[in-house]
């Protein structure tokens, strides 16, 4: 419970952190947060995925995940494609990049590097749709699928 709380605490700090640090020119509703899905290596895990927009192309995408026993957190750092799409109201934004994932367990920790590769789907103006495959660079972690929505601000 210790390790949940220190890696929640850690997400809130640099998401307050990289708030009051986004450049003046960033858009607003470029930054969300919500509740998403990893599915992966037989389980499905319930956290908090975020994006903050670092410039018009790179984000910064904190996460925090609450499988059994453990908390995984970390941050993504993505080049977004801005594909721009005139013909209907739906608009997609293509995203690759790597992530650094710490998983805690009691008194002992795994740092995985991975590349990330996914999609954001704006539904409303408010609410964004996002699909991602985080794949580990290194052994010992599953591939997962990553699914969550997020609340513009």
């Amino acid at each position: 419970m210790k390790n949940n709380i220190v890696a929640l605490v850690m997400v809130c700090s640099s998401v307050v952190a990289l708030g009051m640090s986004a450049p003046a020119r960033a858009e607003m509703g470029q930054n969300t947060i919500g509740p998403s899905l990893s599915i992966g290596g037989g389980s499905t895990t319930i956290g908090i995925d975020s994006k903050f927009g670092v410039s018009d192309s790179l984000s910064l995408r904190p996460f925090v995940y609450f499988p059994s026993n453990t908390t995984v957190f970390g941050s993504a750092l993505t080049y977004d494609f801005n594909l721009t799409n005139t013909g209907n109201n739906v608009q997609i934004t293509p995203f690759i990049g790597g992530a650094v994932n710490v998983g805690t367990a009691g008194n002992s920790s795994n740092t995985t590097v991975s590349f990330v590769g996914g999609a954001d789907f704006d539904v409303t103006d408010s609410v964004q749709l996002k699909a991602a495959l985080d794949v580990p660079l290194s052994g010992g972690s599953s591939t997962d699928v990553r699914l969550g929505a997020g609340f513009r601000f």
